[in-house]
């Protein structure tokens, strides 16, 4: 990783009440200093090791109602550097402190934001990060034990991460937030202050949520199992978009864990969660499941020119499976077994209605 610009600045909100103001303290650290290394490394692990992260973009058609929108356009189009990425802070700031007195927000509390930019060996990121402090324990001149205040970087508050690269090239999910793990709390002022009110559509959450849970039985031996996984994760998510709740990840973690062999428990249960959180799948923690498309994993329509079939995968199966529909590729077949009484009494009549 190869930091290239890091800010830190504070956000005070000393009360529900009282408004947020942003402090003097704090501007541009210099990159060259050991510890600014040392700082962002431990921040961007800490956003690194969250599950429930909540992927979207831009709300480019309330580009006005969204300031920081248009400010990180023009540090992407102009040469990023420390005096754009100073300006860029300075916005973020301020569109931080509006959100967080909005009344919806009113629980919220400020803290200390650090902004990083940064480089991958493909990609490069903008990390904006909430962190607080934390009282631990230090020694006075003459060894006395005394309360000191330290700023705790392994527990995020709020993070956003921005994929400048994703984003030059007009791709989805080039955002991606820090949410939690409680059904339906998402970090809605953080992610308003930023202009992200597109999360993730919900068609593309629920296809990659198939083809991730797919690939995490490719992946950990359970190659033989995967499509009774999958019939259970569709089952999962149609249940839910029946009782229109939303689909959440630790709900489909649970799910899987189920079907991990023993031997593999402690290395793969309770991972799949993070596995499809993240590239490059990026679905979302918690979204609402999109009824064509899973209807197009758990559903069939085959046609031909004077007669249809439309029915559910998991009842089709190669010939002599014992599954309702067997599929007889050598003779050019179909067979439909244990045909339901009121159906043969359907074709009867329609036979005898010929005659």
């Amino acid at each position: 990783m190869e930091l290239k610009h890091l800010a830190i600045r504070e956000l005070v909100k000393e009360s529900e009440d009282a408004p947020a103001r942003i402090t003097d303290r704090g501007g541009v650290i210099p990159t060259t200093e050991p510890i600014a290394n040392q700082l962002f490394e431990t921040l961007n692990s800490a956003f690194s090791r969250r599950s429930s992260l909540t992927h979207g973009s831009f709300n480019h058609e309330n580009e006005e109602g969204y300031p920081f929108i248009s400010a990180f356009e023009s540090f992407v189009n102009a040469e990023c550097n420390e005096q754009s990425f100073v300006e860029l802070t300075e916005k973020s700031m301020s569109q931080l402190a509006v959100a967080i007195n909005n009344p919806s927000a009113h629980t919220a509390h400020g803290g200390y934001v650090l902004f990083a930019m940064y480089a991958s060996d493909r990609y490069e990121y903008m990390l904006i990060a909430l962190v607080r402090d934390k009282a631990g324990i230090g020694f006075d001149n003459d060894l006395h034990p005394t309360e000191v205040m330290e700023i705790n970087l392994d527990q995020l508050h709020q993070g956003a991460r921005i994929n400048l690269t994703t984003y030059r090239k007009k791709q989805d999910s080039y955002l991606s937030f820090i949410g939690s793990k409680e059904k339906g709390e998402i970090t809605h002022y953080f992610s308003t202050a930023f202009g992200c009110t597109d999360v993730t559509p919900s068609r593309k959450s629920t296809g990659e949520l198939i083809r991730a849970a797919r690939d995490f039985c490719n992946q950990n031996n359970m190659s033989d199992r995967k499509e009774e996984v999958v019939e259970d994760v569709v089952s999962y998510l149609s249940k839910q978009r029946t009782e229109k709740e939303s689909a959440n990840l630790n709900d489909i973690e649970n799910l899987f864990d189920a079907y991990i062999p023993p031997e593999q428990a402690e290395t793969a249960a309770g991972t799949f969660g993070t596995f499809a959180n993240k590239g490059p799948y990026n679905v979302s923690q918690e979204f609402q499941p999109h009824t064509s498309t899973i209807n197009r994993f758990a559903k069939l329509k085959v046609k031909a020119d004077n007669w249809s079939l439309d029915f559910n995968k998991r009842s089709l199966g190669d010939l002599n499976c014992s599954k309702d529909i067997e599929f007889d590729e050598d003779n050019g077949r179909i067979i439909i077994n244990r045909l339901p009484s009121k159906v043969i009494n359907q074709l009867r009549e329609a036979l005898e209605q010929e005659g």
